[in-house]
């Protein structure tokens, strides 16, 4: 597996979520991702690399994710599709609170949602879904 410059600078189990909302049905799609879902890493990896709907929606359709990298194919050479597990595919939720309470069942921290043309980022820990647009500045770098 090769080694995008971003994941060779850290590496910690952040566990996040990445979706997009259909703006027709209201409806999100949404993958699991594993390593650095704080938004220095996985938020301003997708701001940065996957900034369009069909780029988001590739990166969907590949299903659960270990990383994310700077490109799809990066990031599907380590993904649990490849690596053989099944039930891996992206999940379809009605609302955003059935998503967050999913996800918060598996020890998320962070969600982010591709919704009206950018990165929004949600933070799972605390009681009230706080959801704001993901910028340089909200991301602390």
């Amino acid at each position: 597996v090769s080694q995008s410059r971003y994941r060779l600078k850290k590496k910690m189990a952040t566990r996040s979520f990445i979706a997009k909302k259909n703006p027709t049905t209201g409806r999100y799609t949404a993958i699991y991702c594993h390593w650095d879902g704080y938004p220095e890493g996985v938020g301003l990896t997708l701001r940065d690399h996957y900034n369009t709907p069909e780029k988001v929606s590739f990166l969907l359709e590949q299903g659960d994710i270990s990383s994310l990298c700077e490109t799809v194919v990066e990031t599907v050479e380590g993904s649990y599709r490849t690596r053989g597990d099944k039930n891996v595919d992206a999940m379809v939720f009605e609302s955003l609170d059935e998503m967050c309470e999913h996800y918060r069942g598996c020890w998320c921290e962070y969600g982010y949602i591709w919704m009206d043309g950018k990165w929004n980022c949600l933070v799972l820990t605390t009681q009230t879904v706080n959801l704001y647009t993901l910028s340089k500045e909200t991301a602390n770098v």
